[in-house]
């Protein structure tokens, strides 16, 4: 019966996750703050567990794997709630598994001068879809500038920041593009063109000179590509500060979120 009852407990301590093979982050009452609530430049997705948790333990194989799909472009980090109690308290946990989104906003209570943020409560199902797609749909999408042939040279002449400028075949910014504008906030415009057209009145312009793109959606790009020096789709076009359109240097490299 000992042993037993000592079997149970070991595995009843086991750890939840393994952090070091994980694209979790460990947080504790020490570092919570630094790291969650002090990032302005990061959208955080957080659980709050137990080791012995059983529901828990049935979705901790999707929330890993959620941070995994989302890794680069969302941070996610896991709070054993009952070693750090403090955390767990301030945020209002009172069961497990609790998932809450910390928006990047950053605000200074200017009583106390302690930092804060908008806390979002998720609720939808267990899994890593659910969680992605929640996630996600977070991503703030102001900081991208919608660019069409008429407004491209507003677009490249507004404020001091140099600027990048995405051309791509999908109508909706994704949200790796949300998340880079969300990190490069103040050091960087980024904006988007995107559009829609019939193939046969791509064929009809020249669309077979230009073989990276998709024809269906050339038509309202044809101006903006040629101005900037884009022969296809996607590509990034970067501008210095104060230039225009023919000081573009086009970016052929990768754009996934692990490009480095």
């Amino acid at each position: 019966m000992r042993l037993l009852l000592a079997l149970a407990a070991a595995v009843a301590a086991e750890p939840l996750y393994d952090f070091s093979s994980s694209a979790l982050v460990e947080l504790t009452d020490d570092n919570f703050e630094t790291l969650v609530v002090g990032d302005a430049t990061s959208l955080w997705v957080v659980e709050f567990y137990a080791d012995w948790c059983g529901h828990c333990k049935q979705f901790a194989p999707g929330f890993a794997k959620a941070a995994g799909n989302l890794k680069g472009i969302v941070k996610f980090g896991a709070v054993n709630a009952e070693k750090a109690s403090k955390t767990a308290s301030l945020y209002g946990v009172n069961g497990y598994p609790t998932v809450k989104v910390l928006m990047p906003e950053v605000t200074r209570n200017p009583y106390t001068g302690k930092l804060g943020k908008v806390a979002k409560d998720y609720g939808g199902p267990r899994t890593a879809r659910g969680v992605v797609d929640y996630a996600t749909s977070l991503l703030p999408s102001e900081l991208v500038a919608a660019v069409t042939d008429g407004g491209l040279e507003s677009f490249l002449s507004e404020g001091a920041l140099p600027k990048a400028l995405l051309l791509g075949s999908k109508p909706a910014v994704s949200p790796l593009l949300k998340s880079l504008a969300l990190a490069l906030k103040g050091r960087l415009q980024l904006g988007y063109a995107h559009g829609e057209a019939a193939p046969e009145t791509a064929t009809a312009l020249g669309a077979d000179t230009l073989p990276r793109c998709r024809r269906e959606w050339l038509l309202p790009f044809i101006g903006t590509c040629a101005r900037v020096g884009v022969d296809g789709f996607p590509r990034l076009a970067v501008v210095p500060a104060g230039k225009g359109a023919a000081e573009s240097i086009s970016y052929t490299g990768e754009t996934g979120a692990g490009a480095g």
